[in-house]
C-alpha cells in the first residue's frame, strides 16, 4: 500500500478446510507482506463457493477489477493447494 495511506482494507482469499485455518493463513500472509492485521471486515469470515467464483462473486462484486482476480479455472487449483491471495486495497489517508 502507498506510504501516504494511514490504513487500508483488503479481502484475503484462502484455500482452507476451516475458518480458523483460513484466519491463521490470512494473518500470516499479511504479516509476511509487512502489513498489520487489525480486524476482520464486518467482524466475520465469509465462505465462498469456488464453483460460483467467477460469475457469482468476481463479476457480481468486482467487474471493474476482473483482470486482477484469478479465473474460474485457476481458482480450483488455488483452493485445492491451500493458496492465499488478496483482492484490491481500499485505502485512506
Amino acid at each position: 500500500m502507498p506510504a501516504a495511506w494511514l490504513g487500508a482494507a483488503v479481502n484475503v482469499y484462502i484455500g482452507a478446510e476451516t475458518y480458523e485455518e483460513a484466519l491463521t493463513k490470512a494473518v500470516h500472509f499479511l504479516r509476511h507482506k509487512g502489513m498489520v492485521f487489525v480486524d476482520l471486515i464486518g467482524g466475520k469470515v465469509t465462505q465462498l463457493d469456488p464453483d460460483l467464483w467467477w460469475d457469482g462473486y468476481v463479476m457480481a462484486n468486482y467487474p471493474e477489477h476482473r483482470d486482477f482476480f484469478p479465473s474460474q479455472h485457476q481458482i480450483g487449483a488455488i483452493v485445492s493447494q491451500g493458496l492465499v491471495f488478496h483482492g484490491p486495497f481500499a485505502g485512506w489517508d
